[in-house]
């Protein structure tokens, strides 16, 4: 480790076997990058996350396991899985399929149109519908301002009777907003929900350096120093 003063976050102390196999995981399947990336805040990163490499089978299977992981660490265990359009509607129906294949639980899964349909059953909602005796919870890939997040929860909660609880993510930047506060906890506030995430970047701070994946390391001290030194700037 290097000695700039960040160390560990105690968090990776604590990861279980599946936040270990997700991170080599979004290695294996390109989705986490390491390199100069302008991010939409404009801050330039060292590192990159991009779901949008989540395009076969087998991965989406994995990606439903892995949410549905972590959503048992949530204090109240939803009945329905919803996903706003589009990123989250695979997401929603891997994590549904994996309550049922791996844990023994039937959920329900939902998600929403872009536009409301008027013709057939018609209406905004795909799947189950929550009920007022359902609990949702929102599966998406990343929190960056959290604004969208926000604007989706609270639309899912005039459209339908069911009481939003919790929202999970599949990486927790851990970075600062506009205002200077952590995003994920700002939207846990706003929202009134319960936010987690499969791994954070500490958790991938304290797993991959040195680490062989496939034969090669794709964490290098020297790629290390530089995700540490943009969390020393940019972290809370």
């Amino acid at each position: 480790m290097s000695s700039n003063g960040l160390g560990h976050h105690p968090q990776g102390i604590h990861m279980q076997d599946y936040q270990r196999e997700f991170i080599e995981f979004l290695v294996r399947s390109g989705a986490l990058k390491f390199g100069s990336f302008t991010l939409k805040s404009g801050r330039n990163s060292p590192y990159f996350f991009n779901s949008g490499e989540f395009s076969r089978g087998e991965q989406i299977d994995r990606l439903g396991y892995f949410y549905a992981s972590a959503t048992r660490g949530l204090d109240q265990q939803p009945t329905v899985i919803y996903g706003p359009a589009y990123k989250g509607i695979p997401l929603c129906i891997s994590t549904a399929i994996a309550f049922n294949h791996h844990f023994d639980r039937d959920v329900a899964y939902s998600f929403d149109r872009k536009e409301e349909k008027n013709h057939g059953e018609g209406g905004w909602i795909v799947g189950q519908v929550p009920q007022a005796e359902d609990t949702v919870v929102v599966v998406d890939d990343v929190v960056t301002d959290g604004a969208t997040k926000v604007e989706a929860i609270n639309l899912l909660r005039t459209m339908t009777e069911g009481k939003v609880t919790g929202l999970i993510i599949a990486v927790d930047r851990k970075e600062r907003n506009k205002e200077g506060g952590n995003s994920v906890k700002a939207l846990a506030a706003k929202a009134s929900v319960e936010v987690r995430a499969i791994v954070t970047v500490y958790d991938i701070l304290e797993h991959l350096p040195g680490r062989e994946i496939d034969g090669k390391v794709v964490m290098t001290d020297d790629i290390r120093d530089q995700v540490e030194a943009y969390l020393q700037e940019y972290a809370v």
